[in-house]
């Protein structure tokens, strides 16, 4: 499959995780994650060893989540601590797989690969503006498409003008293009000059005219930070009307996607109306425009790898073709150490 497993990925937004068992498919592994009595967050495997039953379906009573089949139950931990069958007996190899998770800005981070090697260090920094506490808009879409085709879209937005024109992108802008290549990042910019004023952005900025400043940052295996300034034409973007944002995606399958995201701005920060204004700009962009078209391009795919088809290379696909060529190495990197 076409994960690299040695990552942090979202889980769940820190608001979404309480007392009642929440269960997801994460890179094709069933996991259930609840908040512990003390506050933390657990994340087991959401497969009981019995019968296979989905463990988020079941009751949890302190640290103990049993089986809604046959009742098993299971400590934070993962070991089975409780038989109600039979004569009582622990069965061997009736442990479950734990995963290591940290709560972070609003976020559950889950590491999917060797525990061993988890690094706490390496989660990457959102960035919103605010800090972690300050106000932010955010969603969760469930995507049937293949996560990478995801990060393609977010880091080549030239798309923007046929699949968002003149709410999300200017219509009829001249885009002057950078892009940047690291080790495991990758980033676009973009300058329109003296454009409309797209309608996401009068939200918060009241000039008809001015300079659009887009900018998104790929940091494996799939964060994606974004930055927004709409300013008065010729001005720097650090005093324009400011939005930061960041895509979450995690897989779920090969053709499916958990997409987490989160927006912060530096004006009218506190208007809640705003808020739901925006929402419904993000939630039409991907439930309407963009997941619909991507969607489609999986489809004609048909379940061939991407580089087998030998598609075009434009001079815009710097950063989304680093992006990919980027992780299939880390993969191809991780899977043969784990041959090894």
């Amino acid at each position: 499959m076409p994960y690299l497993r040695n990552a942090w990925y979202c889980c769940a937004y820190s608001n979404e995780v309480d007392r009642k068992p929440l269960g997801r498919i994460l890179l094709d592994q069933p996991v259930v994650v609840f908040r512990k009595t003390d506050g933390g967050v657990a994340a087991l495997s959401d497969v009981c060893p019995h019968r296979f039953a989905p463990l988020h379906q079941g009751k949890l009573e302190n640290e103990i989540l049993s089986c809604p089949y046959h009742g098993l139950g299971f400590d934070s931990a993962g070991a089975c601590v409780h038989n109600p069958n039979g004569d009582g007996r622990i069965p061997p190899r009736s442990s479950i797989r734990t995963y290591p998770v940290v709560e972070r800005q609003g976020v559950v981070w889950i590491w999917m690969g060797d525990c061993d090697v988890a690094d706490w260090s390496s989660i990457v920094d959102l960035e919103l503006l605010g800090g972690d506490d300050g106000p932010r808009v955010s969603g969760y879409i469930r995507m049937d498409a293949d996560y990478r085709l995801i990060i393609d879209n977010l880091l080549d937005l030239n798309h923007a003008p046929y699949l968002h024109p003149g709410t999300l992108s200017p219509e009829g802008a001249t885009r002057e293009a950078r892009f940047e290549r690291g080790v495991q990042t990758a980033a676009s910019h973009y300058l329109m000059r003296s454009v409309p004023t797209p309608a996401s952005q009068r939200l918060w900025f009241e000039d008809p005219v001015g300079d659009y400043h887009v900018s998104m940052e790929w940091i494996a295996p799939s964060v994606l930070r974004q930055s927004i300034a709409m300013t008065g034409e010729g001005n720097a973007r650090e005093g324009g009307a400011m939005m930061k944002g960041v895509h979450l995606l995690t897989p779920e399958s090969a053709t499916s996607t958990h997409y987490f995201w989160a927006a912060s701005r530096n004006r009218r920060v506190e208007d809640k109306d705003l808020d739901q204004k925006f929402r419904t700009f993000v939630e039409q962009a991907f439930l309407n425009e963009d997941g619909p078209m991507i969607k489609a391009c999986q489809r004609n795919m048909a379940g061939r790898e991407f580089s087998d088809l030998k598609p075009l290379f434009l001079d815009t696909d710097v950063a989304a073709g680093h992006a990919r060529v980027t992780l299939e190495k880390m993969i191809a990197a991780e899977s043969e150490r784990q041959n090894t």
